[in-house]
């Protein structure tokens, strides 16, 4: 029963000492932060195990008895790995009995909470008769610089230092959050995380909305609206162009944020809702999803609807296209269960008049659509919804809802013999592959393999993960679906908004045919714990839609762009660099 009721979640957390354990005690829960013993070892100090660098969150019930706490596997396995302490079968350890817990020296009853006991300040964890564990309040955490000298030295190493330097850039305006925060390599941006989690993780997803087609029985005869099926139509210059501009990762609130969005619109000032559109505007801009830190209403409206927060120069606000803006969510809207997405910010987007672009004449109701041309079908889909986990931070056998696949099939059309030959577009938050290591989703890859002709092939772009780059096309065989296999060009676009830090290419990236990436990187403006960090180029992709005269013309032309530096060294959103054309 304990198990069912705890939360595990990892963060970036540096720890002020080993002998100790930080805890976080409120009115529904008791959360304990722990280092496995690999974290504070001379190990991590190679560039090879910077991955060790991740604490873990345990989270019990507020009423939860110390014999509940010692009996949780999970919990007590990485308290052995907290006191570097050996043992041989983790899943034993309750069967041990080697652990309890005193007050001054007396052995405490096992039926006490945790949360009643007063002077946690003189609580002990006694392990094996010989190790004692102390226990501190969050709050009383402060950054162990040897450790963030650690991390910063074993992040230069794998860095190539000629490409890698570029001039210092100077202080900016404040904005919602700062990039090194949102990397959680400071004890604000942890704090920030792990509290805004904590508070808002717990309890029901919000209601999963559908289109008013889906909720009444099939009518031939009615002339549903667009809004009603959720099949809209592109419409753009007069001679058939259209042009869409492509975010992913981006609602971070940061300044490389707000300086995509204006590139996005061709140098517009954002820092006020434009009124009307402008000739150079894009026709409709698209988010592929994540607000941070975990997308509360408050979230969305300092990062995403330009209001501006008591401890910030500004706020960031989306742009909006001269005909509307289209959103899915993230893994980090849903961290939140998802209601600053639907409550907030869908009703920000949708469909617009060019003539007023202050308010949607049709708001955005669902997380999922189709935005189509005679010769292109985009499909956004909804792999944020099933990413919500409650005894955890994520869900990785992520699935498309089961009313967002029933619309694919009866009002999309979409089918194994399907006549349909439009190019097919889809666009998803997690990502099908990834070069650096990162799980591989295979449940909606799947789920869509199984609605295509054998052969089909698609351009399937993702973000997720906060880099710029490009895969070959190639098949995947999907397991769940015995038989199907799914054949697309993939392209991952999460560079947006979240800060884009030097990652080393782990040697088998070829193997998920990885055709090239963005590894440019410049020097962070100094900060206080980590200066001179390192980071990519942040950026944004356009889509150019054109009518071909005949066939075999060009109907798609696509760029990625990202920010460049200006002669002082700072980001600009004048002339964006173009990293890839193709057609």
């Amino acid at each position: 029963m304990q198990s069912e009721c705890m939360i595990r979640s990892r963060c970036l957390r540096p720890q002020q000492t080993f002998d100790s354990i930080e805890y976080r005690v409120d009115d529904s829960k008791i959360s304990f932060l722990l280092l496995p013993s690999s974290l504070h070892s001379t190990r991590c100090s190679s560039p090879e195990h910077s991955s060790c660098l991740n604490p873990v969150l345990i989270t019990f019930p507020a009423n939860a008895t110390l014999k509940q706490i010692l009996t949780e596997n999970v919990f007590m396995a990485l308290i052995f790995e907290h006191s570097s302490l050996p043992i041989e079968n983790k899943d034993d350890i309750q069967q041990q009995n080697k652990a309890h817990f005193e007050l001054r020296g007396k052995i405490l009853d096992g039926n006490v909470q945790f949360a009643s006991i007063v002077l946690k300040q003189d609580l002990t964890l006694v392990i094996d008769n010989n190790i004692q564990l102390k226990f501190h309040e969050s709050k009383d955490v402060e950054l162990n610089s040897a450790i963030i000298d650690r991390f910063r030295e074993s992040l230069f190493h794998r860095l190539p230092i000629e490409d890698g330097y570029r001039p210092k850039t100077s202080p900016h305006l404040v904005y919602p959050n700062e990039s090194l925060d949102l990397l959680f390599d400071t004890l604000h941006g942890q704090l920030n995380y792990l509290t805004q989690y904590l508070q808002s993780h717990i309890g029901e997803r919000h209601e999963f909305t559908t289109y008013d087609i889906q909720k009444q029985a099939l009518n031939e005869e009615k002339q549903w609206n667009e809004w009603e099926t959720g099949i809209y139509r592109m419409h753009g210059d007069n001679d058939g162009t259209v042009n869409i501009a492509l975010a992913s990762d981006w609602g971070a609130g940061t300044l490389e944020a707000a300086l995509v969005a204006s590139a996005m619109m061709n140098g517009l000032d954002l820092t006020m809702q434009q009124q009307r559109a402008t000739p150079d505007l894009p026709h409709y801009t698209i988010h592929l999803g994540d607000i941070y830190y975990v997308g509360l209403p408050t979230e969305v409206q300092h990062c995403c609807l330009g209001i501006k927060p008591d401890w910030a120069d500004r706020g960031v606000r989306w742009p909006i296209g001269q005909n509307g803006s289209l959103t899915i969510p993230g893994n980090h809207e849903l961290y939140s269960r998802g209601f600053g997405y639907w409550d907030y910010f869908l009703p920000a987007v949708g469909l617009f008049n060019s003539e007023d672009l202050t308010q949607p004449i049709q708001s955005q109701k669902t997380s999922y659509w189709v935005l189509e041309n005679d010769q292109w079908r985009i499909i956004g889909l909804d792999t944020g919804y099933d990413s919500f986990s409650l005894l955890g931070i994520d869900n990785f056998a992520i699935k498309l809802p089961p009313e967002l696949m029933d619309w694919l099939k009866t009002v999309v059309g979409l089918s194994p013999q399907m006549t349909d030959k439009r190019g097919l577009i889809f666009f998803s938050h997690h990502q099908i592959i990834s070069a650096w290591n990162e799980k591989p989703n295979t449940d909606f890859p799947a789920q869509i393999a199984s609605l295509l002709p054998e052969g089909r092939t698609v351009l399937w772009l993702w973000g997720h993960e906060h880099r710029l780059s490009f895969y070959e096309k190639q098949t995947i065989t999907t397991l769940s679906e015995l038989g199907k296999t799914l054949t697309f060009y993939g392209r991952c676009v999460g560079n947006s908004g979240f800060p884009t830090i030097a990652k080393e290419l782990p040697v088998e990236a070829r193997e998920t045919k990885l055709l090239f990436y963005d590894d440019r990187l410049y020097h962070f403006h100094d900060n206080e714990f980590l200066p001179d960090l390192p980071v990519g180029f942040n950026g944004y992709a356009t889509m150019k839609f054109v009518r071909p005269n005949k066939s075999s013309d060009t109907s798609l032309r696509m760029s990625y762009k990202t920010l460049c530096l200006n002669e002082d060294g700072q980001l600009t959103h004048e002339n964006p660099t173009v990293i890839v054309n193709e057609e």
